[in-house]
């Protein structure tokens, strides 16, 4: 009887112990979920060097399918190479070659669509080649969230004229010209829209001038 009591007294024992693991296997579980619903974006291990160097160690992260920091390595390879494709940019539009000027900026934009100075510098090169109308929207985002950029808001206004909406040329060009009065380019492209609303609306149709 003795034996079959302290049986029984250690089969609890037992069981209360295991019970006890298994809730706080539970709670580990539970606490590394949480974490890795809270862990940090995946980084790259290496700190510094060039697009090679981190080249490499993407592939070699690759072959050890850690995936997600190989991306991180192959995100901040094409980091370091946009500087290059914006200044090969430069010399496509400088050569007139017009569509691989766009093609570049157009990689850049892709790359880093959060960056306003990206955004323009596309937005540009397609008024180059006379892709405007693609250039409008950006343009107006631009526009908007940079009331007091003069360049931003007068490329704003070229790219309505060469779609035609002239009267809101007029406008962006007139908002262009307070922020930078001696500016002269803005002040021609504030005449030029003047000039198009008087020749091809009817003077009945023509808004009031904008305060000078």
């Amino acid at each position: 009887r003795t034996t079959t009591a302290a049986m029984r007294a250690w089969l609890t024992l037992f069981f209360l112990r295991l019970a006890a693991g298994q809730e706080q296997a539970q709670l580990q579980a539970q606490q590394q979920g949480e974490q890795g619903q809270q862990r940090a974006v995946p980084s790259c291990p290496l700190k510094g060097g060039g697009y090679d160097d981190r080249f490499a160690v993407a592939q070699v992260l690759i072959a050890q399918r850690n995936i997600e920091q190989a991306e991180a390595c192959l995100s901040d390879a094409l980091g370091a190479t946009l500087g290059a494709y914006s200044l090969l940019s430069d010399i496509a539009a400088a050569q007139r070659q017009g569509d691989r000027a766009v093609a570049l900026t157009a990689i850049l934009e892709a790359l880093n669509p959060q960056d306003g100075e990206t955004v323009f510098l596309h937005a540009q090169r397609l008024g180059q080649v006379g892709r405007w109308r693609e250039a409008l929207p950006r343009l107006e985002t631009l526009s908007a969230s940079n009331p007091a950029n003069g360049n931003v808001i007068n490329t704003y206004g070229v790219a309505l004229f060469n779609t035609d909406n002239f009267t809101a040329a007029e406008s962006q060009f007139h908002k262009a010209l307070t922020l930078a009065p001696n500016n002269t380019d803005y002040k021609a492209n504030l005449d030029a829209a003047r000039v198009a609303l008087k020749t091809l609306l009817p003077s009945s149709a023509q808004p009031d001038a904008p305060a000078s």
